[in-house]
């Protein structure tokens, strides 16, 4: 079987940078689609159970599929797999690929920035939703990235949806403060979603990058009632010095959740335990740092590589954030990783990965350790502290050739972390 990490061999250039690298890989294998899809999903003849809930397809006069976000078009095929596309009435998917199905239509959108063509394909799921009766049953599939490829702004232009996007990304606002604003400029997320299924029953498959796993705010809640209101939107508005908006207020009537089964089947976590399995098993002691991992990246990175401790796996999930203030290239995982070279004990490896392979620009995290890695920032003058304060971690790593690249679609979960230390 082909590995995920695309370039593990290149990196592994020490035994301890291998058992890191094995252990990561074991957390991009726990969430692969078709992972997650077989540990989730099973059909009994005309029973289909989705983690803890099942559901008797003979109740339903139509199945409709809709997806969102990214790795929904790859869930939408084994749906078709699953299911069998003679049970499937029609669907859509909104990725940032297009996909090849054979009943759900594939449409490819931006991210992190919405654009026309997120609109274009949201308003056809609209309409395919408003066409579901009481007596159906809609399967939505619920993936990171789906705040910004679903986009159906209220009064709003794209490009002023693009700007506000912009400047919350920018300014390190936290994913729970950029989704409630999200939330109250949109008519799909938020709950409206569920809302356009009214009355059908609609099992809502969802897999969370949000630390903590608060489901309202996985792709901004398309299918969970929203707790927040314009008054909390308008405040964080405010903080970061965004002009007024118009802000539209959630549906809050609870009668369009009656029928709307929220069911998480995977998470940050996920990873987590794969790679807690994978350290015992080379030897190491694995200890959980944290599974909702916030705050500065180049403040974590230092951070837990001080913690470690001898013949420890440290590991972690969660998101954490990056000022721009300069026009450089990089990510949260880069400046994780990079920031932590100084600081690692002898003999320690540090690794920050993002589970969808993109950490802002193409590549999905970096390594660093305390040998290789210090060694070649003084060859090539290379000080880490000033490239992650210049946003320059990218091309700080690209000299050093420790960039993470991964070669197949994976579940858009949170990022996740680890600081391997030998015994030494």
């Amino acid at each position: 079987m082909d590995m995920i990490l695309k370039n593990f061999e290149s990196l592994a250039k020490t035994p301890l940078r291998r058992d890191a690298l094995e252990i990561i890989e074991a957390g991009y294998e726990s969430i692969s689609i078709e992972t997650i899809f077989e540990n989730s999903l099973s059909l009994d003849h005309d029973r289909l159970t989705i983690g803890p809930q099942s559901f008797d397809l003979t109740q339903y006069e139509d199945i409709y599929v809709v997806g969102v976000g990214k790795g929904s078009s790859l869930a939408a095929k084994h749906i078709e797999h699953i299911l069998g596309v003679h049970r499937i009435k029609s669907g859509i998917v909104i990725d940032i690929t297009k996909r090849r199905l054979k009943k759900i239509r594939s449409y490819a959108g931006t991210h992190p920035l919405p654009s026309q063509k997120n609109i274009k394909a949201t308003n056809q799921m609209v309409h395919l939703l408003k066409q579901t009766q009481a007596n159906d049953l809609v399967i939505a599939l619920i993936c990171g990235g789906g705040s910004a490829l679903a986009c159906q702004p209220g009064g709003l232009t794209c490009l002023e949806l693009q700007f506000i996007s912009s400047v919350l990304l920018r300014a390190g606002a936290t994913i729970q403060e950029i989704n409630t604003v999200r939330k109250h400029v949109s008519l799909f997320h938020g709950g409206h979603m569920a809302a356009y299924a009214y009355p059908s029953t609609v099992a809502s498959l969802i897999i969370s990058d949000v630390p903590g796993d608060d489901l309202s705010m996985v792709s901004s809640g398309p299918t969970v009632m929203d707790a927040t209101t314009r008054n909390q939107a308008q405040r964080i508005i405010k903080k970061y010095g965004l002009p007024n908006l118009q802000l539209l207020e959630t549906p809050k009537d609870k009668r369009y959740f009656a029928k709307v089964h929220n069911i998480l089947i995977a998470h940050g976590r996920t990873t987590l335990e794969a790679m807690k399995s994978k350290a015992r098993a080379l030897g190491y002691k694995p200890r959980v740092y944290s599974t909702h991992v916030n705050g500065l990246a180049n403040h974590v990175g230092p951070t837990m590589a001080k913690a470690v401790k001898p013949g420890e796996a440290l590991i972690a999930c969660g998101e954490t954030e990056v000022i721009v203030s300069h026009p450089g290239k990089g990510g949260r995982n880069q400046d994780l990783a990079l920031s932590a070279i100084g600081h690692l004990p002898a003999h320690s490896v540090i690794i920050s990965a993002a589970s969808d392979g993109k950490d802002n620009v193409p590549v999905a995290g970096a390594i660093a350790d305390s040998v290789w890695s210090v060694a070649q920032c003084k060859r090539k003058k290379i000080n880490p502290h000033q490239a992650v304060e210049a946003n320059r971690s990218y091309k700080a790593l690209r000299k050093l050739h420790d960039h993470l690249h991964i070669n197949k679609v994976t579940a858009n979960v949170s990022d996740f972390m680890l600081v391997l230390r030998d015994m030494q």
